[in-house]
């Protein structure tokens, strides 16, 4: 890598004050694997990762924008800004298959090096994110508008194999529930428009959902694109078979959103160009496959400031996520080799952005240019 004012940063600095504070991000990472907590009720987690924060001088306000296990720690000063996104949640029953306790750990661990380096004239800010998986923080963070100031935000997403370029799809999540008249029949007759729908999708489109019984027939769906204008499309189509089976079976037709919008993932090619890069120099093999994963509320954050949400491999074989498995193979000896990995490219890539001017205007051209 060529040299730069973040050449000596990133080397022993960086790795000296990663070592000092990875045991106790681990052993924390290893307290809340043990007590998984859902979607805002991450008490345990939250406050842990706080606290640790506020120890080593880091300004720390929790709760955040309304989100009782959500908070904002910061530390320096300075024109550039760089946030590391921390989440914590966990599934019913299964615990941590998403991996959120050791992808939160790396962006905390990160935080920690940064805040321990002199020199950097900038500012770090670690922001707890809960619910990823049931309504997404990040959404909330995004129409706050507390990340548009932000040259670069980043995370690391713990799973099989080490991409860069992750790229989540749009998402409605829309309930259409039919009463009265012929409400199943009602129910039957959308379900089989949406098959006609699902015939022949254009690329990357998928509808799928939860049928539920209740006064009447209600269907959750999850519906998703590429990108919004697309993901619009398709919901209209959605929204006019929904109408037609109202009217053919005389029932009447509710919907609404039952968990907020996710945005898709914009690329940011000047970051990711140089995260590779830095995996690449970490050992790491990474993967060519570029494609879209699910959906993320990081996609929100994506279309207000520059952001980067790439994949590290901590399993020696595929093993499936949303899986207990999965959750497993977070407190692992290779996942403690992952842990210290993973925050040194985080860290590396904030002593980047903190100091390289030219680099951050390269990101926000990158920012722009995909917007």
């Amino acid at each position: 890598m060529a040299s730069s004012p973040s050449e000596a940063i990133r080397g022993e600095d960086i790795d000296r004050a990663l070592l000092k504070w990875e045991p106790k991000v681990w052993r924390i990472n290893r307290r809340i694997f043990a007590r998984p907590e859902t979607g805002h009720n991450e008490k345990l987690a939250s406050s842990l990762w706080a606290s640790l924060l506020e120890e080593s001088g880091f300004n720390v306000r929790m709760p955040f924008h309304g989100m009782e296990t959500s908070f904002f720690a910061a530390v320096g000063s300075g024109p550039a800004k760089y946030v590391l996104l921390a989440e914590y949640d966990a599934l019913p029953d299964i615990g941590h298959g998403c991996g959120h306790n050791l992808s939160g750990a790396i962006s905390v661990l990160a935080a920690l090096a940064l805040g321990d380096l002199s020199g950097i004239e900038g500012e770090v800010r670690v922001i707890g994110t809960p619910a990823e998986e049931s309504g997404g923080s990040k959404v909330i963070l995004a129409e706050s508008g507390v990340m548009d100031d932000v040259d670069l935000a980043a995370m690391i997403h713990c799973g099989n194999a080490t991409v860069v370029p992750f790229r989540s799809l749009a998402i409605d999540a829309q309930r259409f529930a039919f009463e009265g008249g012929e409400s199943s029949d009602a129910l039957m007759f959308f379900l089989h428009c949406l098959d006609m729908i699902r015939d022949n999708p254009p690329e990357g489109v998928s509808i799928h959902g939860i049928v539920r019984h209740g006064q009447g027939a209600e269907v959750d769906l999850y519906i998703r694109a590429p990108e919004r204008d697309l993901l619009e499309r398709i919901t209209g189509r959605v929204n006019r078979c929904a109408e037609g089976a109202s009217k053919a079976t005389g029932s009447s037709l509710g919907y609404d959103r039952f968990e907020p919008s996710f945005e898709n993932m914009l690329p940011n090619d000047a970051a990711e160009k140089f995260l590779e890069r830095l995996f690449i120099l970490e050992g790491e093999k990474l993967s060519a496959e570029v494609g879209y994963g699910g959906s993320s509320d990081i996609g929100n954050i994506s279309h207000r400031c520059p952001a980067v949400h790439p994949f590290l491999s901590i399993t020696e074989k595929p093993v499936a996520l949303h899986s207990r498995e999965f959750a497993l193979a977070t407190i692992t000896p290779l996942a403690r080799k992952k842990l210290l990995s993973g925050a040194r490219v985080l860290a590396r890539l904030g002593a980047k952005v903190l100091v390289d001017q030219p680099f951050r205007d390269s990101l926000r051209i990158s920012f722009d240019r995909s917007k």
